[in-house]
């Protein structure tokens, strides 16, 4: 097997040398699940990784994007890409590009995991795929899928006669075979001391907002590549979508997740569970940008969607998409924003068509992680409390009035801050949302979210 090669990829920015290049990290062998529609790819990459957040459904065409995971076995970790079908008579655009999609994966991989479904194979459609597979000069295993029962084992080998190679029966839904299968990967892939392990701590950056907003097409932009499918039909992405590249060297992962759509607007399980797995993609990530149209302004949904992601405890950024068709006033955004969300989003304007603007998202997000991670000295901590006390005194409850004894950070990512009263009973919603504006403002957290833990001291 040949050793995975780099792929570089430039943002673009509306000034040459403005932004620096962005890497995509192969450090790992790379393994392309690839085949017709609904032969279960997602499902044995579920199983495989050991993640449930690929969508599967028993309708065909539901994984339309390349998604990225990691998995290990017997001391051999690799990237394992999951595709949508290739099926060379599907005439729509959405077809085209998941084929162009599963065409671009099997060019980057190191080995091809063919699954076809061995109760019904091989169809024409699998018989096209294995001619593709024939010309991409990447090693290839055959996988028979849902090879539950002993005469369908024996269907399987009439699989060989693709001239693939091995052929490896397997049930992704069951478990079974599994095992066989990884052996016979890992076969085929470097010594695990070649491999060189991901380090901790890279940043986390999440896509979030309504669809059709542009988020698969800032993604795209920021790559420098066709890495997500994007359509003007509203909902092209349903899978979390991630991909970890290098920027100004520095790793970083970029995850790009469905559209958020109100509950009464969700038309199937697969968009509701797509939903669902966009939430857990924020909890995962250390920063949120948070896409809107420009064209559109502020609505109620980009608001739902910050929400979500100051749920999540995301740092927030929120990106005004389409600024060379319209430019709202930013003004009046920044102004709604803080009179609606607690952390006070910051924003930044771009258009991923033209280009413009794409050089700033990167930067200002990774400041943004940066400051999540911020650690305050409590001698600044307390000055501070001291002025806010000054400023405007704790309310009162009867003869109480509440004190403001002493405030420390507990934790970072995001910050933790502990504040140490006389009565936490006195401490109205009112005054607790204007002390923590109070310290976001002496200590540059606009944009990302604060917990601010009360504890009772006496006296």
């Amino acid at each position: 097997m040949s050793e995975p090669t780099e792929r570089r990829h430039r943002v673009p920015g509306q000034r040459a040398g403005a932004v620096p290049e962005t890497t995509l990290a192969t450090n790992q062998p790379i393994i392309a699940v690839v085949g017709y529609p609904n032969v279960g790819k997602s499902t044995l990459f579920n199983r495989i990784t050991g993640r449930r957040d690929a969508v599967i459904d028993p309708l065909p065409g539901v994984t339309r994007d390349r998604r990225q995971a990691g998995a290990e076995w017997a001391g051999h970790t690799f990237q394992l890409i999951d595709t949508g079908g290739i099926d060379a008579e599907d005439p729509t655009p959405i077809g085209r590009q998941v084929a162009d999609q599963a065409r671009q994966a099997i060019a980057d991989a190191d080995l091809a995991l063919f699954v076809v479904d061995a109760t019904t194979a091989p169809t024409p459609g699998d018989l096209e795929v294995a001619d593709y597979l024939r010309t991409a000069k990447v090693p290839v295993v055959v996988i028979a899928n849902k090879c539950e029962r002993r005469e369908t084992e024996l269907l399987a080998q009439g699989l060989w006669g693709l001239g693939l190679g091995e052929v490896v029966p397997v049930s992704a839904q069951h478990g079974l075979g599994i095992g066989d299968l990884l052996d016979v990967i890992v076969a085929a892939l470097p010594d695990p001391e070649i491999i060189i392990p991901r380090q901790e701590g890279v940043p986390a950056l999440c896509i979030m907002g309504r669809p059709n907003v542009g988020k698969s097409s800032i993604v795209n932009a920021l790559l420098g590549e066709q890495r997500v499918i994007v359509h003007d039909r509203p909902g092209t992405t349903r899978d979390p979508i991630d991909t970890l590249f290098e920027f100004d060297g520095r790793e970083v992962v970029l995850t790009d997740t469905a559209g958020m759509r109100k509950r009464g607007r969700m038309r199937d399980d697969v968009e509701h569970y797509s939903q669902i797995r966009a939430i857990q993609a924020a909890e995962r990530s250390d920063v949120a940008l948070v896409i809107c149209d420009a064209t559109e302004g502020l609505t109620d949904a980009d608001l739902r969607a910050v929400d979500a992601a100051a749920r999540a405890k995301c740092a927030t950024l929120v990106v005004m998409n389409k600024w060379d068709l319209a430019q709202p006033e930013l003004d009046a955004i920044r102004g709604e924003l803080r009179a609606k969300s607690r952390q006070r989003p910051l924003i930044e304007v771009c258009s991923a068509e033209k280009g413009e603007g794409l050089h700033r998202l990167i930067p200002s997000a990774l400041r943004l992680y940066e400051r999540r991670r911020t650690r305050i000295s409590t001698h600044k901590l307390n000055t501070a409390l001291r002025e806010l006390a000054d400023a405007r005194p704790g309310p009162r409850g009867g003869r109480r009035r509440l004190s403001l004894r002493y405030l420390v950070q507990v934790d970072t990512a995001p910050p933790t801050l502990r504040l140490d009263v006389n009565d936490r009973s006195l401490i109205t919603r009112d005054y607790g949302f204007w002390l923590e504006n109070q310290l976001r403002r002496r200590f540059d957290f606009d944009g990302v979210p604060i917990i601010l833990q009360v504890r009772d001291r006496g006296g």
